[in-house]
């Protein structure tokens, strides 16, 4: 065996090594934690039935208040949240609908008009925000504290009954007044407006009619009771508490599971009661909730100085998540007043969209820019990485769906493709031409192995020689698979964590680029409208772009310099078997370009190969076939 192939086996292995790895902590070990988060979550909800009274516990900020409470028999069911007599004020605009709640003007549903559950456009809207005594409650309200000496009250909050006009609908162009009245001389008067897309402005002028002094402070919560009810824990995506909170507003982010973790720990007393997740001082900045796609995030006053932290807590078997912040205080002499301007994002994370909140373009209605907003999407540590590419697949994206392609993304990624492959070409001309040369050396090759076959120090020496004279690299191959590492990071996250990739269509039955190819041998390859992915696994849900694939890869190695050694050569003919398997549960979009990259790279090598004098597979399976018609 010579020193090349012991290169390109070890290789082999580590790669199929890496990918088993993967495989198991990207796919296997979180659908079995899913399975294990629905059985607890099973045994938790029969056990909140069996409640015979469900607790509602108030604190100084309203953060934890549940108002209305639970009913005896466990969560009630949304319709009935929504039908309260507490009274609600109507949302309706081009991307969500919903109602304010009057009972703490909570702002606890919303759905988002654009994104449906599943690819049926006459599924259900997603419902981000519901009432929080619903079995997935979460919800946003903001509040004030008033201070009498040295003790802090709640002036308004998630219990305080608020008032609004008959007939008040919120609406872009018509933003909608809420009254609070304290019944000692103390008013709040609240203006919720809203955008075209998804960020409401709250507008609270504090009226002080008593006859002395008061100080009173703003605060603000995003809460959630329970993990989302279509929760994936995907350990590539940050799900759970985020904001840009830390020094210079640098983004910080507590994953539901950690949080679950630390109030796991407080019931056990392993953290004291009043001890909170994560407490942080900065000036401005946001925080809030995320999940997959979704974020409900306060944005204080970008000038304001603000005192927030990161909760959770077990009530009733489930845990509910914190999100909250103190302003400074105000000081309002007797008959005076004081105004403060807060914001609430609510809705999907779009990359432009986001962006442009960040910078106060026009496209978010021309607010205070937001430090660090567009890291509300997961870029991920290797940012450097994914930013870029999703900018470039973007902008692909923009320019096909400009000409009316409606599977822009699709081809997206194909251009994309392409632009990788230039960008690399000096490198993997370089390598294939190597390639090629060793290729053309095999028969040299073979007879340094039969001469030298009781040798194998000098064996390895002719060979080694052989290179020098030839001016050959034999590491260069590896150059090509080492480049391609990075480009599969980048596109994997940007199609896992991108909501610009849920549900984006490609051509035939590949529907939703984010999502496994739905095709496999038992609902014969998309013939029959039966998705068994879930039922099986393995080589048994093969889809037909991973058998592309397999095809592809197998196609490459027929142009690559072939293992002399059997058991080599049985391994690498193994290798296209093994990753179609792997890749067939991988986002479809990600197989697509790899297949499309191997059949770049097949039209690549074979033109260098060709150019270098080298007789390839594909020539010699065309001989075959094309010699007994020319002897005709």
């Amino acid at each position: 065996m010579g020193p090349n192939e012991t290169r390109n086996v070890i290789l082999a292995l580590v790669l199929s090594a890496a990918i088993f790895a993967g495989f198991e902590f990207f796919y296997n070990g979180p659908a079995r934690e899913r399975l294990q988060a629905q059985e607890r979550a099973q045994a938790e909800l029969q056990q909140a039935q069996q409640q015979q009274q469900a607790s509602a516990t108030d604190t100084t900020d309203g953060a934890a208040a549940t108002t209305p409470a639970a009913t005896a028999s466990g969560p009630v069911a949304r319709a009935e949240a929504l039908g309260a007599a507490a009274g609600r004020v109507a949302i309706d605009s081009t991307e969500v609908d919903g109602s304010i709640s009057l009972q703490g003007a909570r702002i606890d549903d919303l759905s988002l008009r654009q994104y449906r559950e599943t690819m049926d456009p006459n599924s259900a809207e997603i419902t981000l925000l519901s009432p929080i005594n619903t079995q997935y409650g979460h919800d946003a309200f903001f509040g004030w504290e008033a201070q009498n000496g040295d003790a802090t009250s709640a002036l308004s909050d998630a219990r305080s009954q608020w008032t609004a006009a008959e007939g008040s609908r919120l609406t872009p162009t018509t933003p909608v007044t809420l009254t609070f009245d304290a019944g000692d001389g103390r008013t709040i008067q609240r203006t919720i407006s809203i955008d075209e897309h998804f960020m409401f402005t709250i507008r609270d002028v504090v009226h002080n009619g008593t006859g002395a002094p008061i100080s009173v402070r703003p605060f603000g919560t995003v809460r959630r009771d329970g993990l989302p009810e279509h929760y994936k824990n995907l350990p590539i995506v940050h799900q759970g508490l985020i904001g840009a909170v830390g020094p210079d507003n640098n983004p910080r982010q507590d994953s539901f599971r950690t949080a679950d973790k630390h109030a796991r720990d407080r019931v056990r007393g392993r953290v004291g009661e009043d001890q909170r997740l994560r407490d942080f001082t900065v000036q401005g900045g946001w925080l809030g909730i995320t999940e997959h796609y979704w974020l409900t995030a306060i944005i204080p006053d970008q000038n304001e100085r603000i005192s927030g932290y990161f909760d959770s807590r077990t009530i009733d078997n489930r845990n509910d998540y914190l999100a909250a912040y103190r302003g400074e205080w105000r000081e309002i002499p007797a008959g005076g007043e004081v105004t403060y301007t807060q914001r609430l994002f609510a809705g999907a994370k779009r990359y432009e969209l986001v962006r442009d909140y960040q910078a106060g373009g026009e496209a978010a209605g021309g607010g205070a820019p937001i430090a660090r907003f567009d890291h509300a999407i997961d870029w991920g540590n290797f940012w450097f990485l994914t930013r870029p590419f999703f900018a470039m697949l973007h902008w692909f994206g923009q320019i096909f769906a400009g000409w009316g392609v409606t599977f822009n993304f699709g081809l997206a990624i194909l251009a994309s493709t392409v632009v990788i492959k230039l960008l690399m070409f000096p490198l993997v001309y370089q390598s294939f031409k190597s390639m090629a040369k060793m290729r053309g050396l095999q028969p040299k090759m073979k007879e340094i192995q039969e001469r030298y076959a009781a040798d194998k120090q000098r064996q390895q020496q002719e060979i080694l020689k052989l290179y020098q004279t030839e001016k050959i690299n034999p590491v260069a191959g590896c150059v090509p698979i080492l480049m391609q590492i990075p480009v599969f990071f980048a596109l994997y996250k940007t199609l896992t964590v991108t909501i610009e990739m849920r549900h984006a269509p490609f051509v035939g039955w590949i529907h939703d680029l984010s999502a496994r190819d739905p095709t496999s041998l038992f609902n014969l390859f998309g013939l029959l409208p039966y998705d068994v992915s879930g039922l099986f696994a393995g080589a048994l849900v093969i889809g037909v772009w991973p058998i592309l694939y397999g095809v592809s890869m197998l196609a490459l190695q027929a142009l690559s310099p072939p293992p002399t050694d059997p058991m080599q050569a049985q391994i690498f003919r193994f290798l296209p078997v093994l990753f179609a398997v792997m890749f067939a549960a991988f986002p479809a979009g990600l197989v697509i370009y790899w297949t499309w990259s191997n059949s770049l790279s097949i039209l690549q090598q074979y033109v260098i190969m060709r150019r270098q004098g080298v007789e390839t597979q594909l020539d010699k399976f065309l001989a075959k076939r094309l010699k007994p018609s020319a002897a005709e």
